[in-house]
């Protein structure tokens, strides 16, 4: 990972910065390989080679760290669908569609990291915190283009974000079975003005170049 220098950073703050890299790293790296289950903070710190000590600097408990992480992937999910290299003259509509899809597979694709999410303390606080930015970003865009209607941005965010999160929780509990994400992100598409049919044609074009890509 490249090291960015600001302005006014101290060594001692680059320093900083580079042992909470590898916090991070070393903790993202064992959640995936075991999960939150008898993760050690010793375990951690040996993985990035890093003093037991230099936890506490960054972090109170594990279950900071563990919220950092999630967060962290969350944003890097949302941010690589909105920041993603589209091209000139974008469908709005299909960056949320994208956007959508990618968010509630998550819980067909990788319950286990689903489940770690809804079931944080304020996960919802959490999850909403991740994605609003770059929701914000893609609706305005929308709104920007003319391709959404959109009576009130904060509700509608708070909508959109508040069912995703909803939906993904639901589907972990077998309240659904495969394709919600494709109804939720055509009924997303639907609120935000497009006609129901437009939705379809948008989500199933997202949905089949994203199932064609690596």
């Amino acid at each position: 990972m490249t090291e960015t220098r600001s302005v006014g950073q101290t060594r001692g703050d680059r320093q900083r910065e580079r042992t909470r890299r590898r916090l991070m790293d070393a903790g993202r790296m064992l959640i995936a390989q075991r999960g939150v289950a008898g993760l050690r903070i010793q375990e951690i710190t040996d993985r990035a080679d890093v003093a037991l000590g230099s936890f506490y600097n960054h972090f109170s408990a594990k279950d900071d760290l563990v919220e950092a992480v999630v967060s962290e992937i969350l944003t890097d999910l949302a941010s690589t669908t909105v920041d993603a290299p589209w091209g000139e003259g974008v469908d709005p509509a299909e960056m949320v569609a994208t956007a959508n899809l990618r968010f509630i597979r998550m819980a067909y694709d990788d319950p286990d990291f689903a489940r770690l999410v809804v079931n944080l303390g304020h996960a919802d606080v959490l999850f909403g915190a991740a994605v609003q930015p770059y929701a914000r970003i893609a609706v305005e865009r929308g709104i920007a283009s003319g391709r959404f209607v959109v009576a009130d941005i904060e509700i509608t965010l708070a909508a959109v974000i508040g069912g995703a999160f909803a939906l993904i929780r639901e589907v972990l509990e077998g309240r659904h079975g495969p394709g919600a994400e494709r109804a939720f992100a055509a009924h997303v598409l639907a609120s935000l003005g497009l006609t129901p049919a437009d939705a379809a044609a948008v989500v199933d074009l997202v949905a089949t170049r994203l199932s064609a890509s690596p």
